[in-house]
C-alpha cells in the first residue's frame, strides 16, 4: 500500500462484499477475510524463512521459532489495520489497540505453544505452523470483540455476535 488511503479504499471495495449480509454476520465474515489474508501472509512468510533458516543453518532448531515469530509480527501488523478499518469499522485508538496487542500476544503464545507441541509429536514443520495457525485463530475473533465494540454508537451493531435468531 502506497499510503494509508489505498487501504481505506480497499476496505471500501471488500465492505460490498459483506453488505448483503445479515448485520449480526457481518464483522464475523469480515473477520474470517481478514484471518484468512493474515494467515497466508504469516505462513508465507514462516515458510519462507524456514526455508531459508534450514539451508544456512540446519542444525539449529530455535530458528523455527524465530521463523513463526517473525512471520506472526508482520502479519500482526497488517492485520491490526485490516481489523480497524474493515472488519469492525472503527478507527485505531488507544483502546483498541491495547486490546489488540493483549489479544494478539495471548495469540502468539498458544499459537507458539501449538507449534512447538506438534512439531515434538512429530507432524512436520510445515504442516504444525498451519495448524497452530489456524487453531488459535479461531480464538482471536472472541478476545478482540469487546476492545472493538463501540457502546456509544448504535449504527456499529455488526461487531457484536447474537445469540439468538
Amino acid at each position: 500500500f502506497k499510503d494509508i488511503k489505498d487501504l481505506k479504499d480497499i476496505t471500501k471495495k471488500m465492505k460490498t462484499l459483506t453488505g448483503r449480509l445479515p448485520l449480526k454476520y457481518r464483522s464475523v465474515v469480515r473477520f474470517m477475510f481478514v484471518g484468512a489474508f493474515g494467515t497466508g501472509l504469516q505462513y508465507g512468510i514462516y515458510y519462507l524463512l524456514l526455508d531459508f533458516f534450514q539451508r544456512q543453518w540446519p542444525e539449529v532448531a530455535i530458528l523455527t521459532s524465530l521463523a513463526f515469530t517473525i512471520g506472526f509480527v508482520m502479519e500482526m501488523i497488517c492485520n491490526y489495520f485490516l481489523t480497524s478499518f474493515y472488519t469492525f469499522r472503527v478507527r485505531p485508538s488507544l483502546k483498541n489497540v491495547g486490546g489488540f496487542l493483549f489479544g494478539r500476544t495471548l495469540n502468539y503464545f498458544i499459537q507458539i505453544l501449538l507449534l512447538n507441541v506438534l512439531i515434538w509429536l512429530h507432524m512436520s514443520e510445515e504442516w504444525s505452523g498451519l495448524v497452530a495457525i489456524a487453531l488459535a485463530g479461531v480464538i482471536n475473533y472472541f478476545v478482540l470483540l469487546p476492545f472493538y465494540k463501540d457502546k456509544k454508537r448504535n449504527s456499529h451493531k455488526d461487531a457484536t455476535i447474537s445469540v439468538h435468531n
